[in-house]
């Protein structure tokens, strides 16, 4: 029933019966909106370019029932992409060239509803590509109170094919019965049961339709799991044997009325906690947030201090995810030391924390690179020393069995060790890292998510970010500079699976320290380097023009996953560098 709660999948019924649907561009059309696509957050959307809408993600478009509307679609760049609107039957070319424009023109129904508008190009709309026309003054119906008029009823499966808990329905407090879970993306699979032209009900409103799918379930889902789930374990054949029109009004209102979400497969938890939009701790380590340059000295002993701290953190929005980190961050600390210091390394575990944990330097020369000295048990503190013999940027992490998902979950950091003179100076330093996370939910999916140890083994991630989670480097914590400045990136793979190919989008690096050797010439003019999963390097390059620059991995699939940043860049133009009339689409 979820198709029916929230979203326009209703009013695809009404484009059943109403043949109000145009498609070509030659009717002359009462208003017209203008999208373009872009990528924002990490995520794919449709950016408002025209009057009332512009510059709004994902806008809700108007209409007055019985009008006429064109939709155009400008390509913003990153893929193929179209709007469908299943409701009316229609669909734009699909526009597969940045700057490639395309519209499609037809009559909005002469009732007042919601019709959905999406990308229906590859998941583009489970990434985010999709919003609402509002037909006149749409509105959701309310739940009534209404009085159970006989003995308790077991109710029968909403949808062909429910099963899980019990649910009791507000309204009739003497009826209890099974919803039917939550399917993937129920909203689409639901338009596109329509457009098929499989469904063969008699409905034309969302309230009867529901009405439908209670009296004759068979009608809808295939059946996934056995109907019957709640005792006495017996189904009346259909609901109108067994309860009053009243009584299945209230239902209706009820199921009409309900969040996303409000199901239970049987097989988990209940979906309810399980997909309720959540918030959590900031996780996101700030890229400024490093020790700056030490000053020449010799040698001593610099005492280290991290403790892994267990935390529900924010992943993305509505979406939380228990970290495992060093010092409450993702990645951990930044450690600054000059070569022949002597790390006194003190490990401690959070009491609160469920595992064991460790940290391995790839800085330390010894078995395990201090892992083997400090497993530490929940509320303990173990210590050891190391002295750092050679120069560079390396990677730490926790080394505590399955290590692979104790570095997914976040643990993970750089150490530099300084060479003697130190490094060149530059304006400013900044400290990026990339991850890859596998959640038991899908991309996108809110609620809290723990690791999903099969996709970690078969290195299929749902989630690549950059400092932590989605956003934390773009909406989050941004990098910031000024025209004339030169800056360094220290960059990391925590991984623990995937390889990066380093890149900043409008900009060439003047030198890369290549696998983060700071005593070896630098490679110079480079445009996008390899980093793999616990290695590093260090980037330099002066900014010369204004404007944001994205941070990605040119892998750039994986922007859909939620890796991107920006380092925003303020100051006077430089237009004997670069110049011309910026368009619409670019994401930067």
């Amino acid at each position: 029933m979820k198709m029916l709660l929230k979203f326009p999948v209703l009013t695809i019924l009404l484009a059943v019966f109403i043949g109000a649907c145009a498609t070509t561009n030659s009717k002359i059309s009462d208003r017209e909106y203008v999208l373009t696509t872009e990528m924002k957050d990490g995520k794919l959307i449709f950016l408002g370019v025209s009057d009332e809408i512009n510059g709004i993600p994902n806008p809700t478009l108007k209409a007055d029932a019985g009008e006429t509307i064109t939709l155009t679609l400008i390509n913003g760049g990153m893929g193929q992409h179209d709007i469908t609107v299943p409701a009316a039957k229609v669909s734009t070319e699909t526009v597969k060239e940045k700057g490639e424009e395309t519209s499609v023109t037809f009559t909005v129904p002469a009732t007042d509803q919601e019709l959905t508008y999406y990308d229906s190009v590859a998941n583009h709309a489970k990434l985010g590509m999709k919003g609402v026309i509002l037909v006149g003054a749409a509105e959701q119906s309310s739940v009534p109170a209404v009085q159970s008029s006989g003995d308790p009823q077991v109710l029968a499966a909403f949808q062909k094919g429910a099963c899980g808990t019990c649910h009791t329905i507000p309204g009739i407090p003497n009826a209890v019965g099974v919803i039917a879970p939550d399917l993937a993306d129920v909203n689409l699979a639901a338009e596109e049961h329509f457009m098929s032209g499989s469904y063969t009900g008699k409905t034309t409103t969302a309230e009867e339709y529901i009405h439908e799918s209670i009296i004759d379930p068979n009608l809808f889902i295939t059946p996934k799991c056995p109907t019957g789930a709640c005792p006495p374990n017996v189904m009346p054949a259909t609901l109108k044997d067994s309860l009053t029109t009243d009584e299945i009004d209230a239902i209706v209102k009820y199921l009409h009325g309900l969040p996303d979400g409000a199901y239970d497969d049987g097989n988990t938890a209940p979906a309810a906690a399980a997909q309720a939009p959540t918030t959590g701790a900031d996780i996101v380590r700030d890229p400024t947030d490093l020790p700056a340059p030490l000053p020449i000295r010799e040698p001593q002993t610099v005492r280290i201090d991290l403790e892994a701290v267990e935390v529900e953190g924010q992943l993305a929005d509505g979406t939380t995810f228990t970290y495992w980190t060093f010092n409450g961050a993702v990645p951990g600390p930044f450690l600054r030391v000059r070569v022949g210091d002597t790390l006194e390394v003190h490990m401690k575990n959070s009491t609160s924390s469920t595992m064991k944990h460790s940290v391995d330097f790839h800085a330390v020369t010894g078995p395990g690179g201090g892992a083997v000295m400090s497993q530490t048990e929940p509320g303990k503190e173990t210590m050891f020393t190391a002295k750092a013999l050679n120069p560079g940027l390396f990677v730490y992490h926790c080394a505590t069995p399955m290590v692979a998902h104790h570095i997914s979950n976040g643990m993970y950091g750089l150490i530099l060790v300084e060479p003697e003179g130190g490094l060149p100076q530059v304006d400013r330093e900044f400290y990026v890292m990339q991850g890859d996370i596998y959640t038991t939910g899908a991309f996108g999916e809110q609620g809290i998510q723990t690791t999903d140890t099969t996709k970690l083994l078969n290195e299929d991630p749902e989630y690549v970010v950059f400092n932590g989670a989605v956003g934390a480097l773009t909406t989050q914590k941004p990098l910031k500079a000024n025209t004339g400045e030169t800056v360094r990136i220290f960059f990391g793979v925590g991984g623990p699976n995937l390889t990066s190919s380093f890149h900043v989008i409008g900009e060439i690096f003047d030198r890369v320290y290549d696998q983060a050797s700071l005593t070896g010439t630098p490679l110079t003019d480079v445009q996008t380097t390899l980093v793999p999963p616990g290695g590093a390097t260090m980037v330099e390059f002066g900014l010369e023009v204004p404007g944001n620059y994205i941070l990605v991995d040119h892998a750039l699939s994986r922007m859909q996953r939620g890796l991107a940043g920006y380092l925003i860049v303020e100051g006077p133009d430089a237009p004997e560098i670069y110049h011309g009339t910026p368009t619409s689409g670019s994401g930067h």
